[in-house]
């Protein structure tokens, strides 16, 4: 023992469950209590005549020597008088606490317990016992002590009709001891009605049979206020056989102050301050209990907010906590008095609807609820137009239980959000296959990372000056055993949902950088490799460090890796988005602009994130054919030149779209036209063979620098190439 600890209070636990010690341990030490633990009964006297403790915690259910008989022991001892003791009991029945109390115990706690509030109950405990320690020893300092303690005392002599009161129990009753008397109906008249009979009951039994005890009830002042009181009590035979009754009452409604605010903590939401999961579950429950008995229906709605992730990526998270407060505000004007709206978590909320009659009610409900996204969100000047999906299920059809009638909602929620989000889905029993499709995909999801099921496909870029492959861009493919080759948008959202993007993201970066040095080796010295970078890598990962590792791993020069970004990579953080391009600039790697033109693309960007390749996207190759199609692809193709920026343009597909290209000095093409993606060993066949386009199909102009149009897949940054 140490210095610092040697005065903090000691409390001595008593218990065969080393779990419980254990967690009796981690409750207290941290709220300033030393704590010395016994296994048994007969350790836990020894212990007490060792280090004479200032509390003991002490099991009821224990072998060999049981808590009631280790506490009248304890109560035989030098000392023993005086100790606090608190009974742990499995039960709370009227026996088992007459049994405790008999023994001696000071108080009783059943299990199990409630860890947090532990160090507030011992608190209070030692402070009450502090008081009646100070009570026995001087008189004269009783009141100033009960006053420090929020603690009154009182005495009463069986047949007197008057008592006698301390001060601060006339405080605490909100009394006046000079005008109100201090008798036992006095005293009961100020507890509420429906808690006297316990009371009378306890004071029955002290008085008939000398039970001494401990209750926690309610009393009301004179003016109204309530408070929340521990009454202690015992009885006392004077030498005239007198019996005498003595007891303490203690304010204890700060202490019930912060077990409510516990209370309401554990079970409410802190941003939206609606009902949690916790506090969810038990209504849900309630409401099927309710349902049960009246033969009734009961709803549970599940709402999901449709592409919620995108407002936190561009707007950043305190637009999008605003977006959630305003949700719940709107949400908690469309619902009944009797229905119950729940926070889930994420962009999740619940609500269940006890008492709907019919199919047709349950439609009318989840309308109204789609109704309250029609109006957008104002939310920090930001005007936001947000739709959201709903799962429907209705008990029993949809489950019996809480837990069942929450995930049969989410089915149908995965069916709303894949029939297009911004509609509502009622639950069938065919819902529940697509969920559990996709809890497998996820699992298998995560095996394919570990047994080595994800592949690199390569598409060619090529130069529109020369026609042949200047660079090359890393395409994902997962080869599941028994299914075969699955496609990207099959496995990429729920990597992004999950955060596997993140270990899959960065054996993508390692890889692409080994095979292109390969290719290097092989004698196509000037391919530059091209990597996707995602929204939730960058964020979470240092890029710039990981880029460094995989260079030096695989020994590929700077100038030959890019690194391919979205917009919405750059709308949450400018600064630090800002930092990270910079540190990615200075290593030497190129940079590109994915999907130009489907967000909020601006010449701003460009300039200050110092993009070297601008990327459009496929969806303006495809319409260059068309006026509208052509006029803005020209236009980006141009802002790219005078910016000094490359142009790639993926997704070319036919002989139509590659003139177009050529024509408005587009600098590189990537598409089907030339070739579909490859597993690395046929693109080295095609690297190999010298597979170029036509001399036809080539620019003969020269080239300057243009901007990158995104395609089929993703944008790359190619060198500026004369013909």
């Amino acid at each position: 023992m140490n210095e610092e600890t040697k005065d903090l209070p000691l409390v001595l636990i008593v218990d065969d469950d080393a779990m419980t010690r254990m967690l009796v341990v981690e409750a207290l030490e941290p709220e300033g209590f030393r704590v010395e633990e016994a296994a048994s009964g007969i350790e836990g006297i020894a212990a007490f005549q060792r280090r004479r403790p200032d509390a003991i915690l002490l099991d009821v259910s224990m072998p060999g020597m049981d808590g009631f008989e280790c506490c009248r022991r304890i109560r035989g001892l030098p000392d023993g008088e005086r100790i606090p003791i608190v009974v742990l009991t499995g039960n709370d029945d009227d026996e088992s606490i007459t049994c405790a109390f008999e023994a001696g115990a000071t108080d009783f706690v059943s299990k199990p317990m409630r860890w947090k509030l532990l160090g507030y109950r011992m608190r209070y405990l030692l402070r009450a016992s502090t008081v009646l320690e100070d009570l026995a020893r001087s008189k004269a300092s009783l009141a100033f002590a009960q006053e420090l303690a929020h603690v009154g005392s009182w005495e009463y002599r069986v047949g007197s009709t008057e008592g006698s009161w301390s001060p601060e129990l006339f405080r605490i009753l909100g009394l006046d001891p000079e005008t109100d008397p201090s008798n036992f109906n006095c005293l009961i008249q100020r507890v509420p009605e429906e808690e006297r009979p316990q009371l009378n009951h306890a004071f029955m039994n002290l008085h008939a049979a000398g039970l001494k005890f401990g209750l926690e009830h309610r009393i009301f002042r004179p003016d109204g206020s309530e408070r929340f009181v521990l009454q202690r009590a015992e009885a006392f035979c004077e030498q005239d056989r007198t019996v005498v009754l003595r007891g303490t009452l203690q304010d204890i409604t700060e202490r019930k102050m912060h077990e409510a605010q516990i209370e309401y903590l554990a079970n409410h939401d802190a941003l939206t301050d609606l009902p949690n999961r916790n506090l969810l579950s038990d209504r849900i429950a309630q409401s099927i209990a309710q349902a049960h008995r009246a033969v009734q229906r009961l709803v549970v709605m599940l709402l999901d907010l449709d592409r919620f992730k995108f407002i936190n990526d561009n707007f950043g998270h305190p637009v999008g906590d605003g977006l959630l407060q305003a949700v719940a505000a709107r949400l908690k004007g469309a619902v009944r008095e009797g229905d119950t709206l729940a926070r889930l978590g994420g962009d999740e909320f619940v609500i269940v609807m006890p008492a709907l009659t019919s199919t047709e009610n349950v439609e009318l409900a989840a309308r109204k609820v789609l109704d309250v996204f029609s109006l957008p969100f104002v939310v920090e000047g930001h005007e936001l137009h947000v739709t959201t999906s709903i799962g429907v299920s209705v008990y029993p059809e949809g489950g019996t239980r809480s837990e069942m009638l929450l995930k049969t909602a989410d089915a149908a929620l995965y069916s709303a959000k894949d029939s297009g989000r911004n509609c509502y889905q009622i639950y069938t029993c065919a819902m529940g296959v697509q969920v559990e499709e996709q809890a497998e995909l996820i699992n298998a999801l995560h095996q394919a990372i570990v047994q080595h099921e994800l592949e690199l496909y390569y598409q060619p870029k090529v130069d529109l000056g020369s026609g042949r492959v200047s660079g090359l861009e890393a395409l994902l493919r997962w080869r599941r055993p028994g299914i075969g080759l699955i496609p990207p948008d099959s496995f990429i959202p729920l990597a992004e949902e999950t955060g596997l993007i993140i270990p899959i993201g960065e054996w993508v970066l390692r890889t692409a950088c080994a095979q292109a040095k390969a290719w290097h080796d092989a004698g196509h010295p000037d391919l530059i490799m091209a990597v996707n970078v995602s929204a939730r890598q960058f964020r979470q990962q240092n890029v710039p460090q990981l880029v460094l590792s995989a260079l030096a791993e695989s020994g590929l020069a700077a100038r030959y890796l890019e690194l391919e970004l979205t917009e919405s990579v750059l709308m949450r953080d400018r600064e630090t988005a800002v930092k990270a391009l910079r540190q990615l600039k200075e290593i030497g790697v190129v940079l590109a602009l994915d999907d130009f033109g489907t967000g909020y693309s601006s010449l701003s960007y460009l300039k200050e994130f110092s993009f070297d390749v601008v990327k459009i996207d496929r969806s303006f190759i495809c319409d260059v054919t068309t006026d509208d199609g052509a006029s803005l692809a020209r236009s980006i193709i141009a802002m790219a030149e005078s910016l000094h920026m490359t142009t790639v343009a993926e997704g070319v597909e036919t002989e139509g779209q590659l003139n177009f290209l050529n024509t408005n000095r587009c600098d590189t093409m990537q598409g089907y036209y030339f070739s579909r993606p490859l597993p690395a060993n046929e693109m080295s066949a095609l690297l190999g063979a010298g597979t170029r386009l036509p001399a036809d199909s080539c620019r003969r102009a020269p080239m300057r620098h243009t901007l990158a149009l995104a395609g089929n897949d993703e944008v790359k940054l190619l060198p500026e190439t004369n013909t």
